[in-house]
């Protein structure tokens, strides 16, 4: 572990802590613009899906891949369901409440991801082994699933706002 740890580039300790301190911003009550909210969800797609078809056993990735999507979706509709939200001042962005559940799921991931591309990097064939696979594709598809239903649960509630203000 500690090889994984002193052989990391000083790029990734950057990148590392430029996204901490830009995933902290949603601790706090955040004013989203609706299209880059809708954005996100479709980088995190296309990231994963070009990675998993990356591996040597695709079906077996984008078959766990589906149950992690449903896994981040499940967790993503228990934190962001019961939460209130109010439109922004600009027209197109909503009021979110702040939540430690996208700091926490980035601490989880940055470090579970780097540990598996380092392990590709470090294999003598530079292939993943089956269990890796399977990690990779259920934690990438809990970041899509939780993202991706995050963004569908604010942007519902973004259209009914709009629609309940512009009908007063």
């Amino acid at each position: 572990m500690l090889g994984i740890v002193s052989g990391t580039p000083i790029w990734v300790f950057i990148l590392l802590a430029v996204v901490a301190a830009y995933c902290i911003t949603f601790c706090f009550e955040k004013v989203v613009n609706i299209k880059f909210l809708l954005l996100i969800p479709v980088c995190f797609m296309i990231f994963s899906f070009i990675n998993l078809l990356q591996q040597d056993d695709v079906f077996v990735a984008i078959l766990t891949w589906v149950p992690g999507c449903v896994i981040g979706g499940s967790l993503a509709k228990k934190i962001f369901g019961p939460k209130t939200y109010r439109l922004g001042q600009k027209e197109g962005t909503v009021t979110v409440s702040g939540t430690y559940s996208v700091i926490i799921i980035f601490l989880l991931y940055f470090p579970l991801r780097y540990y598996i591309g380092y392990s590709q990097a470090t294999a003598e064939n530079h292939h993943l082994s089956h269990a890796l696979i399977i990690l990779l594709a259920v934690s990438s598809g809990c970041v899509v699933g939780f993202f991706t239903l995050r963004s569908y649960i604010i942007y519902q509630r973004y259209k009914a706002l709009s629609g309940a203000s512009s009908a007063q």
